[in-house]
């Protein structure tokens, strides 16, 4: 599979893996939902696995700065920048979404959930790997 389909896919899957397990946590939904949350989560570590670890993103990001060389410090230096600034707008929308769904009283118990919390920490490490996949030239 391509990257860019696999970073598509991983975070797809991440997206609709909260709305289900969100969705479970406000109602009571049939065991379906929380099905569907699983097989999210599952299609979500399915995709790591090629995209991240045994593509070798995963160490290059992870990598101290002395073992990289000249071009890998400047790649990666790119990604943190670009992806940080992505990671910052994604929590600032949750907040803001938070916000203004608690002040309308449309949701009253609405909260950041442990699934949320767990995908944002995922979404921190993977997005600056996903950052060099996404600009990889195949």
């Amino acid at each position: 599979m391509k990257k860019k389909t696999l970073v598509a896919v991983n975070y797809t899957s991440l997206l609709l893996m909260n709305l289900a397990f969100y969705y479970a946590s406000i109602n009571d939904p049939p065991h379906l939902v929380d099905a569907l949350g699983i097989l999210f989560l599952v299609v979500t570590a399915l995709t790591f696995i090629p995209l991240h670890r045994r593509s070798g993103i995963w160490k290059l990001t992870h990598a101290k700065q002395e073992d990289l060389d000249e071009r890998e410090i400047k790649l990666t230096h790119h990604a943190f920048s670009e992806s940080y600034s992505w990671f910052t707008v994604v929590c600032l929308l949750i907040i803001l979404a938070q916000s203004f769904i608690s002040r309308m009283n449309v949701c009253p118990k609405y909260s950041i959930t442990i699934p949320l919390a767990v995908s944002l920490i995922y979404f921190a490490h993977t997005l600056p790997g996903s950052v060099i996949a996404w600009q990889d030239r195949e």
